[in-house]
């Protein structure tokens, strides 16, 4: 019995550490879908840009990210490039975000929504932890990715 459990407990452990596959390979760019909605104690409405680079083994890392519009500008993402992981169920996670912004400062993993049909990922208030002091940063909104990304978990 107990080489059955820990024969199990490696299928799981080696099913977990699988990683995901992106595609297409190359430069994806990355596009707000109406207004991306960002908070930390204001709420500001803000255009995203930015761009995610997969290389040829499928991993996929987001190396700019910049908003635009009324002080959006002030909200800086930083120490860039952050690796974008696929995850079963179509979720994805954007790991070890660092922001800057007018009310203070945010870091940490951030998960969304991933439609692997239209290739948008979408953020419905998602919380990034605040660094230091204040509330924690949120963000709601789809971005596009152009040309069209997808994901194997």
């Amino acid at each position: 019995m107990k080489k059955i459990l820990t024969a199990l407990a490696l299928a799981i452990v080696s099913t977990g550490a699988a990683a995901d596959t992106w595609s297409p390979q190359g430069t994806i760019g990355l596009a707000n879908v109406g207004n991306i909605a960002v908070k930390k104690g204001i709420t500001l409405n803000c255009g995203l840009s930015g761009s995610t680079t997969v290389d040829a083994a499928g991993n996929s890392s987001v190396g700019s990210l910049s908003l635009s519009g009324f002080l959006c500008s002030n909200v800086t993402f930083t120490n860039l490039p952050y690796t974008l992981v696929g995850n079963v169920g179509d979720t994805v996670t954007l790991h070890d975000v660092s922001v800057s912004a007018i009310t203070g400062n945010c870091f940490g993993d951030i998960t969304g929504d991933f439609n692997q049909a239209t290739g948008e990922l979408t953020f419905n208030s998602a919380q990034l932890p605040s660094v230091g002091f204040g509330a924690n940063c949120e963000i709601s909104g789809t971005i596009s990715t152009n040309p069209q990304a997808s994901f194997v978990p």
